[in-house]
């Protein structure tokens, strides 16, 4: 009986992770590549992109920002509550589709540093590795940088805001992300999900008036 019954809890244990594990894109491999340490100019290959983060700075003015086409008017180009931190760097999509503006925006991300305001508005800071860029913008055309084509290569800017509350830092630890190609446990629907860091480290973040 209590061999039976340990037999029946075990099951059941089982089932209930598979289940549940499903739901959240269900069980994978446990991810042990090592994050590489990031250099100004260094070609990093974090699929579906190549990235080469070239620059770092801090700004409140990001001026010529393109107001019309596919650039919304709720791009404003200065900072009204403390600076932008920039990351310029160059994005290659490697794989042979479109990459849309939610992996794009993802490939580059802080870390070490705190006072961003989230993407999605309000007031509430949060931490560098819980922030997402203001905007993506290629360069210099300073276009949103929305959708990038196979084989393509693009100099683009990523957009922190970093409020004035906050003391800028010298340096930025700045990460570059990879994407895992699955099926969407929900809709079924394969992309690229799943950002990582593939390499980190921290750069110089001089004040600066964008180009």
């Amino acid at each position: 009986m209590l061999s039976r019954s340990w037999f029946e809890l075990t099951t059941a244990t089982v089932l209930v992770v598979l289940l549940v594990s499903g739901l959240f894109g269900g069980l994978r491999e446990v991810d042990t590549d090592p994050v590489v340490a990031l250099q100004a100019g260094q070609a990093v290959s974090a699929q579906p992109l190549q990235v080469r983060v070239t620059d770092a700075y801090t700004t409140t003015s990001f001026g010529g920002i393109e107001k019309k086409g596919d650039t919304p008017q709720v791009y404003p180009d200065t900072s009204k509550r403390g600076r932008f931190i920039i990351v310029e760097a160059e994005v290659e999509n490697t794989s042979d589709a479109t990459v849309g503006y939610d992996v794009l925006s993802r490939a580059v991300s802080l870390a070490d540093a705190s006072g961003f305001f989230p993407r999605a508005g309000g007031d509430a800071l949060v931490p560098a590795d819980e922030a997402r860029p203001y905007a993506v913008y290629t360069m210099p055309e300073k276009a949103v940088f929305g959708v990038a084509q196979p084989g393509l290569t693009y100099r683009v800017a990523y957009l922190f805001e970093q409020s004035s509350t906050t003391a800028p830092g010298a340096r930025v630890t700045t990460v570059v992300n990879r994407h895992t190609w699955r099926e969407d446990s929900l809709d079924f629907h394969f992309d690229w999900k799943d950002p990582e860091p593939q390499a980190s480290g921290s750069l110089p973040l001089p004040a600066r008036n964008a180009p």
